[in-house]
């Protein structure tokens, strides 16, 4: 009876450690998820807030001006020819 008791004790001992071992790294893993979404949340809120800025008519017009060339009608271009 005595040897069957140890035996159960023992067994016992090695699953608790076991997932005791188990348990941790997956708190380690966890903690590294939430830091990576805490993270991905701060980059989409920049990514929100850039797309916020370049979405009203000032910056889109800015943009087609000065990116594309673009004037409005009736708008008459000097260029500059000495540059």
């Amino acid at each position: 009876m005595m040897p069957l008791l140890a035996a159960i004790i023992l067994y016992g001992a090695f699953t608790y450690t076991s997932q005791s071992d188990e348990l941790y790294m997956l708190n380690l893993e966890l903690q590294e998820l939430e830091r990576k979404i805490e993270n991905e949340k701060q980059i989409n809120k920049k990514l929100k807030e850039q797309k916020e800025e370049i979405s009203s008519e000032e910056s889109i017009e800015k943009i087609a001006r000065e990116k594309l060339g673009m004037v409005k009608d009736g708008e008459k271009v000097f260029i500059d020819i000495n540059k």
